[in-house]
């Protein structure tokens, strides 16, 4: 019996460290694809060529990668044992399908194939909640984070490419009713999905999702949903007061994921703005970009952006991130998201050129200093700034 247990244990052994080797697998071709991609990219600004056969060689190992996790993820689901296994390979497998969207979109210019693979991405962490519910398995909280974060970067990225901001000449063009529609619920979910990273679950403080609008089928629904709401309110705290020692540990996350996520969530009130922008409503979308520009330098030990105006800048020791290139990504997009409001309002036209200015400062003297060049006419995409390298310590099981 004893030998029969010890057999038992060193097959399970065998069989998490072979999903854990495919994770290492992907991550390393992952890994191998977005760095010629971005090698390409940088290219691309010098001569704008691309050859087919380098973005088939990026796009074929970004593709490998995500094809192995969804396939050792579906291994996994037969198992109720590796359910936890399971959730992390669905975990890296939108990850990776969030990167394949991106390279599809700057090497390709294939937006539709780009949206399906980010919606297919989507669907995966539904699909990863709904199957820890089935299984009656608790997300430790970091990772639960990690898939809401990957989210929000998803719809943000859908909206982005919705709205022609994929790159630098973005289109001068009124949109069509029905793609501005969809661009603003998909920038309004990931402004959502922020606004929880930052100050924690809207049903826990009270507020409502917003989904009340649209339904107009008679109170008695009505008083339904606010009923579950408030269990579910009565539940929650009453877990949080309970001692369940049957509860996973939780990873120690740093303070400083709150600020990134609010630094990260400058580029979904951009969006939300540009959308109101495109709808003709202009007060509105000043306000929104102005949060937005006061969000992207958030960050602490951040620097400050001193552009020549006459506003006096207090050095709180915050402003824009030097150790990531995604939020300096995000804190200049907003500023030529809104540079390109400025220069379609009467006399603003001095706004327009400060916030280029700032745009160039982050350019070539910020954290791109030696990437970029004033001499280069096209800038850095900033789709890149969804671009997520991950790796088998991300998973490690506690």
């Amino acid at each position: 019996e004893q030998r029969v247990q010890r057999q038992m244990k060193n097959q399970q052994r065998s069989e998490v460290q072979r999903g854990v080797s495919v994770i290492e697998g992907a991550a390393t071709l992952s890994g191998v694809g977005l760095t010629k991609l971005l090698l390409v990219l940088h290219q691309q600004e010098q001569d704008s060529t691309t050859t087919a056969a380098s973005a088939n060689e990026i796009i074929e190992a970004i593709e490998t990668s995500t094809e192995m996790l969804l396939e050792s993820r579906r291994d996994a689901l037969r198992s109720p044992k590796h359910a936890e296994l399971a959730i992390d390979l669905g975990i890296a497998a939108s990850i990776s399908l969030t990167n394949l969207g991106i390279a599809h979109c700057t090497l390709l210019g294939n937006k539709v194939k780009s949206i399906e693979l980010w919606k297919q991405g989507l669907d995966m962490l539904d699909t990863i909640l709904g199957d820890a519910m089935n299984t009656a398995m608790i997300i430790p909280r970091h990772k639960f984070i990690w898939m809401e974060s990957i989210r929000a970067r998803l719809h943000c990225d859908i909206a982005c490419l919705l709205l022609g901001l994929e790159n630098d000449d973005a289109t001068k063009k009124q949109l069509e009713e029905d793609t501005l529609k969809h661009a603003s619920e998909a920038a309004k979910k990931g402004l959502d999905i922020y606004d929880e990273l930052i100050n924690g679950a809207k049903i826990l403080r009270g507020e409502s999702d917003g989904s009340d609008d649209n339904a107009q089928d008679g109170n008695e629904d009505d008083d339904n949903k606010k009923e579950w709401e408030r269990i579910l309110q009565e539940e929650v705290k009453k877990k949080q007061a309970e001692d369940d020692e049957d509860k996973p540990p939780e990873v120690a996350l740093s303070p400083l994921w709150i600020d990134y996520h609010r630094c990260e969530s400058a580029r979904a009130l951009g969006l939300v703005a540009h959308c109101y922008a495109q709808a003709g409503a202009a007060v509105t979308s000043e306000g929104l970009f102005q949060s937005a520009l006061d969000a992207s330098s958030s960050y602490p030990f951040g620097q400050s952006l001193r552009s020549n105006s006459n506003v006096v800048v207090v050095d709180d020791g915050k402003g824009i991130a030097q150790s990531s290139p995604n939020l300096g990504l995000i804190a200049r997009d907003v500023r030529l998201w809104y540079a390109m409001l400025c220069n379609n309002w009467e006399k603003r036209k001095g706004d327009a050129d400060r916030l280029l200015a700032d745009v160039q400062t982050i350019d070539t003297e910020m954290i791109f200093q030696g990437y970029s060049s004033e001499e280069e006419k096209k800038r850095v995409s900033g789709m890149i700034s969804s671009l997520w390298l991950f790796c088998p310590l991300d998973f490690e099981r506690k």
